[in-house]
């Protein structure tokens, strides 16, 4: 899985696992990232907020940051493709279950992506 797939399909699960499981807490008191909430805490772990509410805003979200430490591996490969695959770290293994020849480059990527989860909205 190259990098680009990674990052997305786990912000993608993250965000479509918050929804259903408000779906599957909707008849208990339990509610996962509720909306309209005020931190009580000045060490509230949050990344920041939206811009204020306005007329049309109702209110301001919680930005919280989500952190990737991945290994990965950048490849060139014998068959002459143009440039590297920087790509999830795995042991390479060809269609015919033999390892493939190619020049490979292992290294440490640690980055954050501030997001604003779905939101339970407790008002309805």
């Amino acid at each position: 899985m190259d990098l680009r797939e990674f990052v997305k399909t786990s912000i993608v699960q993250i965000a479509e696992g918050i929804e259903e499981a408000n779906v599957a807490l909707k008849d208990s008191s339990a509610m996962v990232n509720p909306i309209n909430i005020a931190a009580n805490s000045e060490s509230a772990k949050v990344y920041g907020r939206t811009r204020a509410p306005s007329k049309t805003t109702p209110g301001s979200r919680v930005v919280d940051m989500v952190e990737f430490d991945v290994s990965v591996v950048a490849e060139v490969g014998e068959q002459g493709s143009a440039g590297a695959k920087l790509s999830i770290a795995s042991i390479g293994v060809g269609a015919d279950g033999k390892k493939e020849k190619s020049n490979k480059s292992e290294s440490r990527i640690k980055f954050s992506v501030p997001i604003v989860l779905p939101g339970y909205n407790n008002q309805s």
